[in-house]
């Protein structure tokens, strides 16, 4: 491999693992977040509409603990946005590339709120 090689290389790296850095492991849940629920489906069409897609992603040493951490990032973002609940249609993990062993965990629903 040519040193030029090695240093688009290198450089690629350093980049990704700057972003990893700069993603949140610990979200405390704002006021009113603790009443937005997580469902597997939209609720009723009738009765609530949509408030709009919510995304979140942490980074976490243990799965389990960046889903949790993820998961109160969308009901953070679902709440200010006046909803009531969220229906995830995307959950996904992946190693971070920073080499420090974390998990990044991202998810992407769409949050409802009441008519």
């Amino acid at each position: 491999m040519r040193a030029s090689s090695r240093f688009v290389l290198f450089a690629a790296v350093v980049a990704l693992a700057g972003c990893t850095v700069s993603l949140p492991e610990k979200i405390v849940l704002t006021p009113g977040a603790d009443n937005v629920e997580v469902i597997n489906e939209p609720p009723n069409r009738e009765i609530y509409e949509s408030a709009g897609d919510v995304t979140a992603q942490v980074v976490g040493h243990e799965t389990q603990d960046a889903l949790r951490q993820a998961l109160n990032q969308l009901r953070n973002k679902a709440a200010a946005k006046g909803a009531t609940f969220i229906a995830v249609e995307e959950v996904s993990s992946r190693a971070a590339w920073d080499f420090s062993g974390r998990t990044i965990v991202t998810l992407v629903g769409t949050a409802y709120r009441p008519k």
